[in-house]
């Protein structure tokens, strides 16, 4: 299927901002599902009105990074704004403001739009940026989805024709840069294992993926400091982060530790390839989750012990073990801990293996290699 043409809407100021959410969209335009557009794409002889006015007219999402910048600008206001919003009430475009700093929009004419990130928490206010950002692009994929399946749902004769998008195109820089974009989604829909989908495998990172993989490799180093463990090797480093960064969906972890601050680093370069890590501090509060979320995890990761009760086992992440057994939906589990005596933990592992967990690690680089591995099997 064709890219979806995203359009960015946005104010100079915050031009640091718009590179951080296309970086963590590069995932979406590198498995050929978005063609991102922004005035940085502008080639000299362009008149740069009339490429925005061309882009924006066409784009099929569009994305208002929100701030008092933004609000601020006649150009944004009278402009863009204006175009976007009579393009979402007409209903050929999908509008999605992305809070990016606090700022009151009571009143501003996107204001009855669903926005980003949930519950429109300012990007700039969160603990943690990258999971800021790991929540907007789940967002907008949601988006993307809604859009192709509006597509599919087309009339033939609609979907044969072609889109308007395809005559935007005003250099041909412009247009190289598109016909790229499309070779990624020609990869895309190839069958796994035939021609260039197989090809992509061994195809060179783009820059925005490079950034991504650095900040994942950085943040594992900082993470096996802190725990006095051996840093992950580069390479295999690398070969991690891109099976990530390659898996068909988005994944998301649930992980179990009375004190999640304890795991920012390793949490941090999950979020920075897009992997989804939602926190529960015990046992019940990782049961109710598993229970109640709609979308399910794909793993669980434990701490060996927590102060709750323990029913009779030996630690909580084997009480945490046997509550999973009883359950329908039961996503493989992994416990991370911190014994590094080769024989207390080589008897922890033979308790876990036997009550049926998927392995165990205390080094940031051995959990990352099993979290690749369990979310290659589902």
């Amino acid at each position: 299927m064709e890219p979806v043409d995203l359009f960015y809407s946005y104010a100079h100021e915050d031009e640091k901002l718009r590179d951080e959410l296309d970086g963590h969209l590069a995932l979406l335009r590198r498995k050929g599902v978005i063609r991102p557009w922004h005035d940085r794409s502008i080639v000299a002889g362009q008149k740069w009105d009339e490429a925005i006015d061309a882009q924006l007219s066409t784009a099929d999402l569009i994305l208002l990074l929100v701030s008092m910048d933004f609000l601020n600008s006649d150009y944004i206001w009278g402009k863009e704004l204006a175009s976007a919003v009579a393009r979402a009430e007409r209903g050929d475009a999908s509008v999605v403001p992305v809070l990016l700093r606090a700022v009151d929009i009571e009143g501003a004419p996107f204001a009855h739009l669903q926005g980003l990130p949930t519950d429109l928490r300012p990007v700039t206010s969160w603990p943690n940026r990258d999971e800021a950002w790991t929540d907007v692009a789940k967002g907008i994929r949601r988006a993307v989805e809604a859009i192709q399946q509006r597509w599919v749902s087309a009339a033939p004769a609609a979907a044969a024709a072609p889109r308007s998008s395809d005559f935007g195109a005003t250099s041909a820089s412009v247009a190289a840069s598109a016909a790229e974009d499309d070779s990624w989604a020609l990869e895309a829909a190839a069958p796994e294992g035939t021609g260039d989908a197989a090809a992509r495998k061994h195809e060179e990172p783009d820059s925005l993926v490079r950034r991504m993989m650095a900040g994942f490799t950085n943040e594992l180093a900082v993470a096996a400091r802190i725990r006095g463990a051996p840093a992950m090797d580069g390479a295999e480093a690398e070969d991690t982060a891109l099976a990530l960064i390659d898996m068909p969906e988005q994944k998301r972890l649930l992980w179990v530790d009375d004190k999640p601050e304890s795991n920012a680093h390793e949490i941090a370069a999950l979020a920075k390839l897009q992997v989804e890590v939602v926190t529960a501090h015990s046992t019940e509060e990782a049961l109710m989750r598993l229970d109640a979320d709609t979308e399910g995890f794909d793993l669980v990761l434990s701490d060996w012990s927590r102060p709750e009760a323990l029913e009779g086992q030996p630690s909580a992440a084997l009480r945490l073990l046997r509550a999973l057994a009883s359950r329908p939906r039961r996503p493989p589990l992994i416990v991370y801990h911190g014994e590094f005596d080769d024989a207390r933990r080589t008897a922890r592992r033979d308790m876990l293996l036997r009550a049926g967990a998927l392995g165990e690690a205390v080094a940031p680089g051995e959990l990352l290699a099993l979290v690749k591995t369990a979310l290659q099997a589902r």
